[in-house]
């Protein structure tokens, strides 16, 4: 049973060049928007953000590179581990941690929960292991390597939820939790729907970074331009992204939201 949906605020980047992320002006404002969700079998988090580890050591955690260019606003305050706290609750009681993939502004804070089970789709997990240069940019195995707690969800399992296929509910959360696979951004990249009474809440991670992207109207060249270079794969990217501007013009009881936009995250504060 879910009892409660907190969002938190797990990081702030500030990258020049704002039209690259679909905002105006010359420095972005990025977030790294998750949700802590209380039930009664413990709290769970969507997403992780950076974690303290990240803001200790960015350059070793983070790489020069990504530290440099995201010019991520270092705040302790902007960590899962630290807002939980600060609601009353003690890191212990997250038992559960949902993450929409494991690029390394959503997978920081999963070493912070080491008792924490982590739930993901195994295409994800296994793209993580793969030696690449993208990989090398968007994945950082120290955030989450030594982790010992995982349940691997295979994507070829699942059943269709609205307009989308392959679906997978949690019996231990009374299918109020749902992992949908929004692929296209990495391998096994997904998001995470909540039951709210009469509504749903949908957790998008990277599948779009701005608002705007949920009305097909808007054409915004230069985020296009970012996501496609950002892709594991454009043509699936596009094929989600069309399937969520649909779901978002269908279904009026859907709150859609992604991980990186502060208009979206301040609709909560």
């Amino acid at each position: 049973m879910i009892y409660n949906v907190h969002h938190l605020h797990c990081g702030t980047m500030c990258p020049v060049c704002a039209p690259l992320y679909g905002q105006q002006g010359i420095t972005a404002k990025m977030v790294c928007h998750c949700l802590l969700i209380e039930t009664d079998q413990g709290l769970v988090l969507v997403d992780t953000g950076f974690g303290m580890q990240d803001y200790l050591h960015p350059q070793t955690r983070l790489g020069k590179l990504f530290t440099t260019v995201s010019a991520i606003q270092s705040d302790f305050n902007l960590t899962a581990i630290a807002q939980i706290q600060q609601l009353g609750f003690k890191p212990s009681d997250v038992k559960h941690i949902l993450v929409s993939h494991l690029d390394l502004d959503h997978a920081g804070g999963i070493s912070d929960f080491p008792q924490a089970t982590i739930h993901i789709l195994s295409s994800e997990f296994n793209a993580a292991q793969k030696i690449s240069v993208m990989n090398k940019l968007r994945y950082r195995p120290q955030q989450f390597k030594n982790h010992r707690y995982w349940n691997f969800l295979e994507p070829q399992n699942g059943e269709a939820w609205f307009n989308f296929n392959r679906v997978q509910g949690f019996s231990i959360f009374n299918d109020e939790i749902l992992l949908i696979p929004l692929l296209g951004h990495t391998a096994g990249h997904c998001g995470i729907a909540i039951k709210q009474q009469d509504r749903w809440l949908l957790f998008c991670g990277d599948a779009y970074f701005s608002h705007l992207e949920l009305n097909p109207k808007n054409k915004l060249r230069l985020l296009d331009k970012t996501e496609r270079l950002l892709a594991d794969n454009n043509t699936l990217r596009l094929k989600t992204l069309s399937q969520l501007q649909t779901l978002a013009y269908n279904e009026p009881k859907i709150d859609i939201i992604c991980a990186h936009d502060p208009v979206e995250l301040g609709r909560y504060f």
